[in-house]
């Protein structure tokens, strides 16, 4: 991966590092924001759809506050993007949809206020799969976003701006959404941190919806340490400060790592498979103890997950046309890209065959609980899962539309969602972390899985993985 611009040294320097560096007068907002700026625009990674007009005024008022009056808050001064489905007042917001390319929202998310509020500065919308319902972030409106570590292989989705933004050093952090892997999943194949808090952590307000009981808004960072710090910031102190985190691999030992195992857990590329295999050993060798765990119905997890969120989803996009007065979906298919068109048209029109009401209030009712029981039972005897966060390294743009995977054709979404969707559908926290990269020089991640409400587990034990790289 070769840097973006003359500023990408400044930006890879991280949240943590850039923040005190504004604190202590040795950095100007507006010189952090400006060089930022400035990476997008030459960016040939397709990384951001919209940029902020606005920025450098905002930048140029914090400066003054900091001369004048301190701080604003723990991210003052910072650069950060958001994904082109969180509203911005003043900024275009897409969604990655055609049909959406001229609205300018006058209200922001929840979420970029609070980021706001923190000090921070939004620099630009990030570009996605369109409408959120993907993993491969091939825009057919705003075009493909490319992997700073191949830039013929796909930045992963659906958040896949997001993720290649942050590795490759045009912005130091940027959210994404994550419904079914959406910021676990680009995080994993542009070597980054993806973290998925659980469903009810952060306020999704303001962001265009792809299911009533799965999304949720998550960071993508350069480290842990900056993930720490996104999540501290966005939830007002309530997980743990970037201060508080292991500064030595030794407080892992003793904590107990689950690795399921079986079939399902399997069926990965060989590189994936090496480096998970090294990550579980990187995590014995710093004195964790590895237990061997079962994972009941963790196989049914992604196929749950379509079922539930496919009719939610067309429920949702119906809901936002309307209030943007844009008519039916029928009326918008032709300026909607084909594979969207396929889930929406898979419900909808007279050759659609669309999930029965009784096998999705019985997948809501008793699958999705069981699916729960399983992940919480393997959870019960271990303080957190470790397992592959995708199946695969990041795949050629070539092969968006089926992917070579272990000698057979496969279908991209639902392989790459393997180990990410179950966790969505049940609702608890996960983190992927870099492992390693492949003897082809693409990043590999790992994923964490902990128990409700256990993100401040999950970022100090992902730290203190992370001082194991050395």
């Amino acid at each position: 991966m070769s840097p973006v611009s003359e500023h990408a040294d400044l930006i890879g320097s991280g949240v943590a590092g850039l923040a005190a560096r504004v604190r202590d007068g040795g950095l100007s907002s507006r010189q952090l924001v400006s060089a930022c700026l400035e990476a997008a625009a030459q960016d040939e990674l397709n990384t951001h759809i919209t940029l902020a007009e606005d920025a450098v005024k905002r930048a140029e008022e914090l400066d003054r506050h900091l001369a004048e009056r301190g701080p604003v808050g723990p991210l003052h001064g910072v650069p950060i993007s958001v994904k082109d489905n969180y509203t911005t007042s003043g900024i275009r917001t897409t969604g990655g949809m055609g049909v959406l390319r001229d609205w300018t929202p006058d209200t922001d998310a929840a979420v970029v206020q609070r980021l706001t509020d923190a000090g921070a500065v939004v620099v630009g919308k990030t570009n996605m799969h369109e409408y959120s319902f993907g993993i491969t972030s091939d825009n057919p409106h705003f075009g493909p976003v490319r992997n700073p570590h191949d830039p013929t292989r796909s930045a992963g989705g659906s958040s896949g701006g997001s993720g290649a933004a942050v590795a490759a050093r045009i912005v130091p952090a940027a959210m994404g959404t994550d419904t079914g892997g959406s910021v676990r999943i680009p995080a994993s194949v542009c070597g980054a941190v993806g973290l998925k808090p659980t469903r009810d952590r952060l306020p999704l307000e303001g962001v265009l919806r792809v299911s009533f009981g799965f999304d949720v808004a998550g960071p993508i960072t350069r480290d842990v340490t900056d993930a720490a710090l996104l999540m501290h910031a966005l939830t007002g102190g309530e997980t743990v400060a970037p201060d508080a985190l292991p500064a030595d691999p030794a407080a892992l030992r003793g904590v107990r790592i689950g690795i399921p195992v079986g079939d399902y857990w399997a069926d990965n590329h060989p590189e994936v498979e090496r480096l998970h295999r090294q990550a579980a050993q990187r995590f014995a060798d710093a004195g964790a103890d590895l237990r061997e765990v079962t994972v009941e119905h963790a196989e049914i997890g992604s196929e749950t997950g379509f079922l539930i969120a496919t009719p939610e989803a067309v429920a949702l996009v119906a809901e936002l046309f309307r209030e943007r007065g844009l008519g039916s979906i029928e009326q918008q298919l032709d300026g909607i890209g084909p594979d969207v068109a396929a889930l929406l048209l898979s419900q909808l029109g007279p050759d659609a065959a669309p999930v029965p009401a009784h096998e999705y209030l019985a997948a809501m009712s008793e699958t999705v609980p069981a699916i729960r029981r399983g992940y919480l039972t393997a959870l019960s005897g271990v303080d957190v899962l470790l397992t592959p966060t995708t199946p695969s390294p990041a795949i050629p743009l070539a092969q968006t539309g089926l992917m070579e995977h272990n000698g057979r054709q496969v279908d991209p979404f639902p392989t790459f969602v393997r180990y990410t969707f179950g966790i969505s559908v049940i609702g608890l926290p996960a983190i992927s972390v870099p492992a390693g990269i492949t003897s082809d020089g693409l990043p590999v991640g790992v994923q964490l899985v902990g128990t409700d409400h256990a993100e401040s587990t999950l970022l100090r034990l992902a730290r203190a993985f992370e001082l194991t790289a050395g």
